[in-house]
């Protein structure tokens, strides 16, 4: 890349294109570009490569003399791609959202652990082994009735179970402990039908939301979930102190409110914004195609603030002169 060509600010986006992703996408750029930045997005940072520390795309991009990255893309994420999330930050890229804090939310186990330590109501948890005693898990039934087991990492519920009877969850370790190397349990929450889930971005809350479930535990759109309005009360200072502890600039807080004490409890402290909703929903594939009326997210309030939020960023004045 030039000196002249190297005179705009530039930014990269990896975003998904799926269920109306393509049009989120395609706006944001069109606001960066509006601020004077060149953007990039044509690739996939599965695909890209490392070589003495500059990332770069199966096309040869360097993608390490940009600015900046923001990313959003839930369904195409491997761990090789996590390497190359940190090797671009390693590089001088200012990375959205950045990657320890990206990478503590995608870990349920240490979210938890350090939401609690800071005083955020989250369910008791426990990790445990593949060599665990029984002995603990008939303790940890019946302290807590019924427990649910959630992959570390993942999104939509995917492998998500809940048990209700210790045998069952000693069956289901015995059965795969030549595979998992842990297991990572919370105590079940019970909330009735809806769950809450509040968008932030810069500490800002974008909006908020329930589903209501389907399944006989689980509210994800996935699982069958509807989406339906909800007012914001209690719940913003939970999400906005959850997002605060562990650094996260743009995610959704999902929360439930126990039934038995009316407190709302923090399940997920998403590390990503996540969908952009009302073009989601018009996708019409996971949500209802109706025409929201901005009743359960803001997308463009989304956009202007990502957008605003990155052409705040410092430049790297170390690259114009040197490229």
């Amino acid at each position: 890349m030039s000196t002249s060509a190297r005179s705009h600010r530039s930014v990269v986006l990896w975003m998904y294109e799926n269920d109306n992703g393509h049009i989120p996408k395609q706006q944001l750029c069109e606001l960066l570009e509006e601020k004077g930045f060149v953007v990039f997005s044509d690739f996939d940072m599965r695909q890209c490569h490392v070589i003495s520390g500059k990332v770069y795309t199966a096309c040869g991009r360097c993608l390490s003399e940009f600015d900046a990255l923001f990313h959003m893309n839930a369904d195409e994420q491997s761990p090789y791609q996590a390497d190359i999330l940190r090797a671009l930050q390693d590089s001088g890229v200012a990375v959205v959202n950045e990657c320890v804090s990206f990478f503590n939310c995608r870990d349920k186990f240490k979210a938890n652990q350090l939401l609690r330590l800071h005083g955020v109501n989250v369910p008791d948890s426990a990790l445990l082994g593949g060599q665990i005693d029984d002995a603990v898990i008939h303790q940890l039934f019946a302290r807590w009735g019924s427990l649910v087991y959630k992959p570390r990492s993942g999104h939509g519920a995917v492998g998500v179970m809940r048990f209700e009877v210790a045998e069952q969850f000693i069956d289901f370790i015995q059965a795969t402990a030549h595979f998992l190397g842990d297991y990572y349990v919370e105590q079940y929450i019970e909330f009735g039908d809806y769950d809450c889930r509040v968008e932030i971005f810069n500490g800002e809350v974008m909006g908020g939301y329930s589903r209501k479930k389907k399944h006989s535990f689980k509210t994800n759109i996935s699982a069958g979930g509807e989406m339906t309005p909800r007012e914001l009360g209690g719940e913003v200072e939970v999400a906005r102190k959850a997002a605060q502890v562990l650094g996260i600039n743009g995610t959704i807080v999902d929360m439930v409110q126990s039934t038995a004490d009316g407190q709302f409890y923090v399940l997920e402290v998403n590390p990503l914004l996540g969908i952009f909703v009302e073009s989601a929903m018009r996708a019409g594939t996971k949500m209802p195609d109706t025409e929201p009326d901005e009743r359960y997210s803001y997308d463009r309030l989304k956009l202007d603030s990502i957008a605003c939020y990155i052409d705040a960023l410092p430049a790297r004045p170390s690259l114009i002169s040197t490229l």
